[in-house]
């Protein structure tokens, strides 16, 4: 009963304290519905990009592989520094100095109506086959088993997902249809905070509990006994070899980290460039600490259960909760990873409508309508789409790879092009709106038929890899023989938001980057890690990677930067 009053006080003050937050907010504008108003600080917009990004794919997920097999799944977290820094330091400015409200309408400036028609539908697709139905299913994964649902009311594992599916689909949506995204973006702080003291009381209470009731000894045995499950540095044959962290892992980190949607929406709802960037790199810290959260739980349940104890790895999180908490501390912890359900699902589903709303339905229909005409219009599309997701959501649970695979996967399909879609109207002006379109084209069904039909003897995120650069590679070409003269990105500002940079940015990335390498060093052979194994690393994928990374992504930045500077010498007169 303790449990189940927990849950219901914590959610419940989420929910009052959201409400009394956003209650006087003005919903009926675009700016205060899709971003808030742009009044959106260094913390909340960190706390935001935390609790979305950490959906129960990444505690139940991601926690199951790590559980199965080593720390190196924890790449997918602590390896996102280097794109928060591009993302926060390049491509931020140029979003907020535009007035850019979703990444369909930076593409659209760039390449035109159909552009940005193909990237919203590949947006929308990719949030409703994989982004929201993920999220109710892992959430309830984790809800029926701190409660044990089935057991208490007699129903199959099948029924109890269904029903749980519903439960927080239903709720996640009125957050996010009715709150706009400061209603989601306050309801993710707030979660944000529980979050940092459950996990923290998790990893206090099993390593404790590791050490039959002695904190001191658990670590103990944690850090000198069956190290190799420590090990962050993934053999070829590892689910996540070290070599796809300079290939395919880097073009996913930073789609997800600077072009998805969902993510950057709350840094264009900053109210300054410096109160966007703090938050960007705020964030990079606590994906740093997300190794307590979502990686040490794995270990700590190989060391309580013994390693392929479990049917299903998915189950592994919410039982180590229910095993070690004591129960008033249960409902506590399932309030914050429903929270966290809801954070990735609401955010989710407010991008959702937000793309459909200015990118497809306003420029198409909505031409004479007024801001809060389009926007009632939406919620109702948005109900349709979440009916949609919770109908989808269920059918996950027969995916034999698991739910974090899944969720990779559909992503690599329609991330990337979106991706490849950015670098070449942010940096190559000369690519012609055809190229672009042909080039996200040939990317998916290329790579649908390697991955579906092919399977190479190579990490799906190679041959991923290896996709991108060859159809980014062809676009450009043809930009150079067909070369489409753009207009410059526009920057037309928001009113209100001050574009100037935050002053300690190069100083924390450099901190942030120094504590994802000491990480890796110390949870790796040359640290912690004692095994006998030899490993064989992937050097040629590694350097390959660096030189298509400095090749793409280099290479460009520094040109721009240097026409930039000459462009500003010749306005200003001087020679």
């Amino acid at each position: 009963m303790g449990t189940f009053l927990s849950f219901l006080f914590f959610t419940g003050l989420v929910g009052f304290i959201t409400y009394q937050r956003t209650r006087k907010d003005n919903l009926h504008s675009s700016k205060g519905y899709f971003l808030a108003g742009n009044s959106l600080g260094g913390w909340v917009i960190a706390g935001s990009l935390m609790l979305s990004n950490l959906s129960a794919a990444n505690f139940t997920g991601m926690t199951a592989n790590i559980y199965k097999g080593n720390m190196a799944p924890i790449a997918w977290t602590a390896t996102v520094i280097p794109p928060l820094i591009y993302f926060s330091s390049v491509l931020l400015p140029t979003f907020l100095k535009g007035g850019f409200t979703t990444i369909p309408e930076f593409l659209e400036n760039r390449f035109g109506n159909a552009t940005r028609r193909v990237v919203a539908i590949m947006f929308l697709i990719a949030y409703i086959v994989s982004a929201m139905p993920v999220a109710l299913y892992g959430g309830s994964i984790a809800i029926n088993q701190l409660f044990n649902i089935p057991q208490q009311f007699g129903l199959s594992e099948e029924i109890a997902i269904w029903m749980m599916v519903w439960a927080i689909g239903i709720i996640g949506s009125v957050y996010a249809l009715f709150g706009g995204l400061k209603g989601v973006a306050v309801s993710d702080t707030l979660n944000g905070i529980g979050l940092l003291i459950g996990g923290a009381l998790v990893f206090i209470i099993g390593v404790y509990m590791v050490g039959d009731h002695n904190f001191i000894e658990g670590a103990k045995i944690i850090l000198t006994k069956n190290t190799e499950v420590l090990d962050v540095i993934g053999d070829a044959d590892d689910q996540i070899p070290f070599s796809v962290l300079f290939t395919g892992m880097l073009l996913q980190n930073i789609f997800y980290w600077s072009t998805n949607q969902f993510i950057i929406q709350r840094t264009l709802g900053a109210r300054s460039l410096k109160e966007g960037q703090k938050g960007v790199m705020l964030a990079s810290f606590f994906k740093v600490l997300n190794i307590f959260y979502i990686a040490f739980p794995g270990i700590i349940a190989f060391h309580l259960y013994g390693p392929n104890q479990f049917e299903n790895a998915d189950w592994v999180y919410p039982t180590l909760i229910r095993d070690i908490m004591p129960s008033a501390l249960v409902g506590f912890f399932a309030a914050v990873i429903f929270g966290s359900v809801l954070s990735t699902f609401n955010s989710v589903l407010n991008s959702t409508v937000t793309i459909f709303a200015l990118d497809i339905y306003k420029p198409l229909f909505g031409k004479g309508q007024s801001d809060n005409e389009v926007i009632q219009k939406s919620k109702k599309i948005g109900v349709v789409l979440a009916i949609l997701t919770m109908i989808i959501a269920p059918f996950i649970m027969y995916f034999p790879e698991g739910i974090f695979l899944f969720m990779v996967k559909v992503d690599t399909i329609l991330g990337a092009p979106i991706l490849l879609a950015l670098l070449l109207g942010y940096f190559f002006h000369k690519t012609p709106p055809f190229a672009a379109i042909a080039s996200m084209c040939t990317y998916v069904v290329v790579y649908c038929y390697v991955l579906f039909f092919v399977d190479p003897e190579m990490h799906f995120l190679h041959y991923m890899g290896i996709i991108f650069v060859v159809c980014l590679s062809i676009a450009i070409v043809i930009g150079w023989f067909m070369p489409h003269e753009k207009p410059e990105i526009r920057e037309v500002g928001i009113e209100g938001v001050d574009t100037t940079p935050w002053k300690h940015l190069k100083a924390v990335s450099i901190a942030a980057t120094l504590l994802m390498i000491a990480m890796y060093i110390t949870l790796s052979p040359a640290g912690l890690v004692e095994t006998d194994r030899v490993k064989t690393i992937e050097y040629g994928y590694i350097v390959s990677g660096l030189a298509a990374a400095f090749l793409f992504l280099g290479v460009p930045l520094i040109l721009k930067k240097r026409a930039a500077k000459r462009n500003a010498l010749i306005g200003s007169g001087r020679p």
